[in-house]
């Protein structure tokens, strides 16, 4: 199940689904700003965080990412390339080698740039998706994510420099990147946009800490919202399965050389850690005559023809049982993931009641894992709208001699609620430090990446 595997890798998250036993205390991550007051640009859009159209050109933007891997293998794969990559990363700004990081990347992230301004995103990749299914292999996505570092890298040089205009310039760059993900069709590519997005405002909140950094309140205002959207991820995944289900016969009985033929493909799609135990569920399942008898009867419930339904073989009973399982599970849980997180979570988590633990079907898993994307997405959101916070506290102290607000409702400009739980931040201020909070929602209580903390301190 290859599919659902690569979504379990990217996930950097557990949640407490299913979980009984007493919950420990939440952790949380922890941002500490350091911010000076700053009044909004003149005029008001004078910057941006995604490429406006008077900046793009017609193309395709994916075949440009790629062509940044075929002009410089090296710069990407080289060991210690790749290495100072990672260093540079995530070291301090102080400590960062500014004569390298002028011109770093040269003419391969200056393609990125060109691709990123392009307004046609297509991955070419629709027809296999819908002939491999789960099989469908996407290395072109995983590669994304080395261009994103790359250019975080870029970005964080030109921060330390105060060379603003050039790091929002590369926030574009990696903005956009992280949006084109969404145009294919797979959650896969979805995750991995979130990840860039995340990538790409590390060094936005290193930027607003730098003086004179321009006040980014509208630029921030402007993002879509939600950031990355899930709707074509999802409606791939409504067909992902489609090429293995074709092997099934719902108008005859199908010979056991065909039904071997289905257990065969599911082998090779199961040899994987998280579907070890599939195949001895389903031998359990072919021999159990009260399990194959309830399965039949359902099936005649979706409307197959009794008198054929009584001459399938046990095995072809279960498999379009299974089936019909997995599509229903499938849409009651993909029903809710248009809504906003608080509203997705709640009628996900009383349809799907974590202390029922797993459940008794052969693709029991997909339910949770599509909780944690939608979670994931809401995480991103989350990230933008606090950050949107901070920058109206900027430009509240600059209007106030460098002091805070006592709460946010005194702000001048509006501020986002909490796209978590769907209500304002906690907020509270001591002189000139002010805390920001957006608590873990109940599916991920003990997940400290869904305990965000912001802690602003305004220097005059």
């Amino acid at each position: 199940m290859l599919q659902i595997l690569t979504i379990c890798a990217l996930l950097t998250m557990e949640s407490n689904l299913g979980q009984g036993q007493e919950e420990p205390k939440p952790r949380e991550v922890l941002v500490e700003l350091t911010v000076s007051p700053m009044a909004a640009p003149k005029p008001a859009l004078k910057y941006q965080l995604l490429p406006e159209l008077k900046e793009m050109n017609p193309g395709n933007p994916c075949l440009g990412y790629l062509k940044c891997f075929m002009e410089a293998q090296g710069f990407f794969f080289n060991p210690v390339s790749a290495q100072n990559r990672e260093k540079w990363a995530e070291m301090p700004l102080k400590e960062l080698p500014l004569d390298e990081l002028r011109h770093y990347g040269g003419i391969t992230l200056r393609q990125a740039d060109h691709a990123a301004r392009l307004d046609n995103p297509d991955w070419q990749v629709l027809l296999k998706a819908k002939s491999e299914g789960p099989r469908l292999l996407m290395p072109e996505i995983q590669q994304m994510r080395m261009l994103a570092m790359a250019l975080r890298v870029r970005c964080r040089g030109a921060v330390a420099e105060k060379r603003f205009e050039d790091a929002i310039m590369t926030t574009k760059t990696n903005l956009a990147l992280a949006r084109h993900m969404q145009a294919h069709p797979s959650i896969i590519a979805d995750l991995v946009g979130l990840a860039i997005a995340v990538v790409a405002l590390g060094p936005v909140e290193e930027m607003i800490q730098q003086p004179g950094c321009p006040n980014l309140y509208w630029a921030l205002t402007d993002l879509p919202r939600p950031f990355i959207s899930l709707a074509k991820g999802l409606q791939a995944e409504r067909f992902m399965w489609d090429p293995e289900f074709a092997l099934l016969d719902t108008a005859a009985p199908m010979s056991e050389e065909k039904l071997a033929k289905v257990r065969a493909s599911l082998t090779e799609l199961t040899k994987m850690e998280e579907m070890k135990d599939a195949l001895t569920w389903l031998d359990a399942r072919v021999k159990d005559e009260k399990h194959v008898s309830a399965a039949r009867k359902r099936l005649i419930e979706t409307g197959l023809e009794e008198k054929k339904v009584n001459t399938f073989p046990a095995m072809q009973v279960i498999f379009l049982d299974e089936k019909r399982e997995y599509e229903m599970r499938r849409d009651d849980s993909m029903k809710w993931f248009t809504l906003p997180y608080w509203q997705a979570e709640t009628g996900f988590l009383a349809s799907h009641p974590p202390e029922q633990g797993g459940q008794d079907t052969l693709f029991s898993n997909l339910g949770p894992l599509l909780l944690k994307v939608r979670g994931a997405q809401a995480r991103a959101d989350r990230r933008i709208a606090m950050l949107r916070t901070v920058e109206a506290l900027r430009l509240y102290a600059a209007d106030h001699d460098g002091k805070l607000p006592a709460n946010l409702s005194e702000l001048s400009v509006p501020v986002p609620d909490d796209p978590i739980t769907g209500k304002p931040f906690d907020y509270k201020v001591d002189g000139a430090t002010a805390e920001l909070h957006g608590a873990a929602p109940k599916a991920f209580a003990t997940n400290s990446a869904f305990n965000l903390r912001y802690v602003v301190s305004v220097k005059k």
